[in-house]
């Protein structure tokens, strides 16, 4: 079987810096400028809304030692702790559960899934990926309706961030299922897509796999948005057609805000812009445009008799 590796492509990466997100949740959680441009100077801004996030969530923990210095890290302690490395001594069961939780909340709300259940955030996340999914699927149906078929590609795979994860289960209503009630996705989490033809018909079965030490996969399928409650098996018809308000084909595009437009910024009220060369000359254009409307209103073109060239006489 013949393995072709591709190129890292942008579906499979979160847009973590998408600047209208960004401002969306620094407003919903209410942090403060300070510690929202010292990460915007280093080009990560995401990461002021993991600490907000995660302070306020530290905020009353009676053993995670809640620190600017600590509070990121809860992530890397987990893993740490868990792969048997060796962690700080006030890092214990209790800690790591309250580090978890808060967590938990961080991911959520930059994912824009569970507590922050929000589309407009899922989209620029993980609406390209479930989109190219929806197109493999539909595509391999279409495949093997027709004869002489060249698409006989029998297996996809693909590596991503968690977070993205997270986003695609909560697109497809199969979150809490497949990671549990209040869990994030553990190290190397595996979700599996498989199409089936029975009877004549193609079907759908989801499968994951929890933890990174298991080989145990079971099923979700019933737990998609649309699927049947009793069988494992989904009519393909309904995933094809269905999370349109999750997909995506162009995710930058649900970055834009009126930042991105140099005259919107006129009548937006915002100071945290910051222009490039071309928002300065479609600005400049724009203002020499109107300059040139304005004097053309005020100073009308005088109007002047026509006279004929031909001399007069009698006859």
């Amino acid at each position: 079987m013949m393995i072709k590796i591709c190129k890292v492509h942008q579906m499979l990466f979160p847009h973590l810096n998408c600047r209208r997100l960004n401002r969306e949740k620094k407003e919903k959680l209410n942090i403060n400028n300070e510690l929202y441009d010292k990460w915007t100077q280093r080009g990560k801004p995401i990461l002021a809304i993991l600490q907000g996030i995660m302070e306020r969530e530290l905020k009353y923990a009676k053993y995670y030692k809640n620190s600017s210095e600590n509070v990121l890290l809860v992530d890397s302690l987990i893993i740490e702790k868990n792969a048997g490395a060796k962690v700080p001594e006030w890092f214990d069961e209790n800690a790591e559960r309250e580090g978890r939780r808060a967590y938990f909340h961080g991911l959520n709300l930059i994912a824009g899934t569970g507590p922050y259940h929000n589309p407009n955030w899922i989209r620029p996340t993980s609406g390209l990926l479930l989109e190219e999914l929806t197109k493999h699927i539909k595509r391999k149906i279409e495949c093997d309706q027709t004869r002489n078929c060249k698409d006989m590609k029998k297996f996809y795979a693909y590596g991503t961030h968690d977070m993205l994860l997270m986003a695609l289960l909560e697109s497809i209503g199969a979150k809490d299922a497949a990671l549990g009630e209040g869990q994030n996705p553990e190290f190397i989490a595996t979700l599996i897509l498989e199409l089936w033809k029975r009877d004549g018909r193609y079907y759908i079965k989801a499968l994951f796999r929890r933890y990174p030490n298991s080989n145990r996969f079971f099923a979700i399928t019933q737990s998609i948005t649309g699927c049947s409650k009793v069988s494992d098996f989904c009519s393909s018809d309904t995933f094809i057609g269905g999370f349109q308000q999750y997909k995506t084909t162009h995710p930058k595009d649900e970055c834009h805000d009126e930042s991105d437009n140099p005259i919107g910024l006129l009548f937006s009220g915002r100071t945290d812009f910051k222009f490039n060369a071309l928002s300065w000359i479609l600005l400049g254009t724009t203002v020499f445009f109107m300059f040139c409307c304005i004097c053309h209103a005020c100073f009308p073109r005088r109007k002047y008799r026509k006279y004929s060239t031909k001399s007069n006489s009698r006859i």
